[in-house]
């Protein structure tokens, strides 16, 4: 069902007041339009700077419209423009109270339209919430189509009308507009330019509206040093994708949730997953989403926006600081607790192609709910890496640095860093560099044992955490490096 059917259907049922939720009030109010034109019935839409144009009242006080639209002939549908606004005073939240009963018998209707939801307590019972979807593909081709003839461009070719239909999704109506407008002005036949012009306004308006960033991960799986059966399971997950798996009745799959110790490369192994299964990656900025004025709809129109670009990955990396005091004993607070609840929901109740990619360092402000089977496929414990995965690391750092692993002796390095992280291997591979240029010569392995015999680990300064956290990992979660990998570094700890 359309959204304008939708309106409707509310509205003979006896619905007197509705709220819809969107930024895009011409396409709100067009909407409402077409909801009106079902009925034969009059359409007003107020502002407090216009007043109510089509009733021809200027009545700018927001008492004054609710009046206004009572005594216009029935039927009506009256769109009121940042109406929330008007609310936050008692005495007008107390109007339309009253005027409900009157409105509903009359064939009278309000249609808030605002930005995000805020309905004072008596109207929260009485309001039918409504959101404003993005816009789908034939709403864009619409869209597009209206630019190409107002720039009077010549139509491009299949291939890019597809393309920069597919650049376009995840924009409102309003952005996409105008995406469309500077591509062709750049590329009348909207050719890689016009596509990277939307591309690049895609990127900008996501980051700067939504706390989504669109990331260019060249990373695979092979930039990835140990992680063993994280990249098995990353392998059968990825034939899930294809059509195939579809047919023989697989669902697409849901996510990981990565969790383990500082540098041990869950951030890289989130974007080796997005590469392995052939998705773009979209990065979500929580603590930035969740910080704002209005948290609740800024969290839903970016999993919105997320769905309507997919099949896509989502990476939310330190999930529990976006959800910090949500957790049991934590003192959290009822907002904290809504956010929380409205992503688990929106974690098990997805219906588009999105898999979710997300990482952890303190497992004890990890709100228990994330951990439910259904909101990710599996949870994985990324621990500090064993010798095997340590000489690894060290010669995909050397290789991306144009040396020869095979030339150093790794293995003798790699014994020495026991307790090193991902980024702390790096830092012995970097350290060694340094030293080396400084001597005016190429790497040697001395120069690499010196840097490791200096460099002192997290490890000693958090043992006791990291510690705890292997503790907490034991019959929770699988090991994404090697089997038994863990259990020798439990051997290896010392027993009090």
């Amino acid at each position: 069902m359309s959204l304008a059917a939708e309106i409707g259907e509310l509205w003979a049922a006896g619905s007197p007041l509705l709220y819809l939720v969107t930024g895009e009030e011409e396409r709100a109010v067009a909407l409402c339009r077409a909801a009106a034109e079902r009925f034969d019935a009059r359409l007003a839409v107020w502002s407090s700077r216009s007043g109510l144009v089509s009733l021809a009242v200027a009545a700018r006080d927001p008492v004054a419209a609710l009046e206004a639209v009572l005594q216009a002939p029935a039927p009506v549908l009256a769109v009121l423009l940042d109406y929330h606004l008007a609310l936050r005073d008692p005495g007008v939240a107390r109007a339309v109270r009253d005027a409900l009963p009157r409105l509903a018998a009359e064939g009278r209707c309000l249609v808030v339209v605002a930005p995000r939801l805020e309905l004072p307590d008596g109207l929260q019972a009485e309001a039918a919430v409504l959101r404003l979807p993005l816009p789908v593909e034939g709403e864009l081709a619409g869209v597009l189509d209206a630019a190409l003839q107002a720039h009077a461009s010549p139509p491009p070719s299949a291939e890019a009308r597809h393309r920069a239909l597919l650049a376009a999704r995840g924009l409102t109506e309003g952005q996409a507009r105008r995406a469309f407008t500077r591509a062709l002005r750049l590329d009348p036949g909207l050719g890689t330019q016009g596509e990277q012009t939307v591309l690049a306004d895609k990127r900008r308006l996501l980051a700067r509206d939504l706390g989504l960033e669109l990331v260019d991960a060249p990373e695979t799986a092979d930039d990835l040093g140990g992680l063993s059966a994280l990249k098995a399971w990353l392998e059968e997950r990825a034939q899930a994708f294809s059509p195939d798996a579809v047919a023989f009745g697989l669902p697409a799959p849901r996510g990981v949730l990565l969790v383990g110790v500082q540098g041990c490369g869950k951030s890289l192994a989130a974007k080796a997953a997005a590469a392995r299964l052939g998705l773009p990656l979209v990065r979500l900025d929580l603590p930035r989403v969740l910080g704002r004025e209005g948290a609740e709809e800024s969290l839903a129109a970016a999993l919105e926006a997320t769905e309507a670009i997919s099949p896509v990955a989502l990476w939310v990396d330190e999930i529990e600081k976006g959800f910090a005091g949500s957790a049991p004993g934590q003192g959290g607070e009822a907002r904290a607790a809504r956010l929380l609840g409205a992503f688990s929901t929106w974690l098990q109740e997805r219906r588009g192609a999105v898999f979710v990619v997300a990482t952890a360092n303190d497992v004890t402000r990890l709100p228990p709910e994330l951990l439910r089977r259904g909101r990710f496929d599996e949870l994985f414990f990324v621990d500090l890496p064993d010798q095997e995965a340590r000489r690894e690391i060290l010669s995909l750092h050397l290789r991306r640095r144009q040396r020869d692993p095979a030339a150093l002796d790794l293995t003798a390095v790699a014994a020495l860093c026991a307790d090193y992280s991902g980024a702390e291997l790096e830092q012995v591979v970097v350290g060694g560099l340094h030293r080396a240029f400084a001597h005016a010569r190429d790497v040697e392995t001395a120069d690499l044992r010196r840097v490791a015999q200096d460099l002192v680990p997290l490890f000693r300064t958090y043992e006791e955490q990291v510690k705890a956290l292997r503790e907490w990992a034991r019959g929770r979660a699988r090991v994404a490096g090697r089997t038994g990998a863990v259990v020798d570094l439990f051997r290896r700890a010392p027993q009090p």
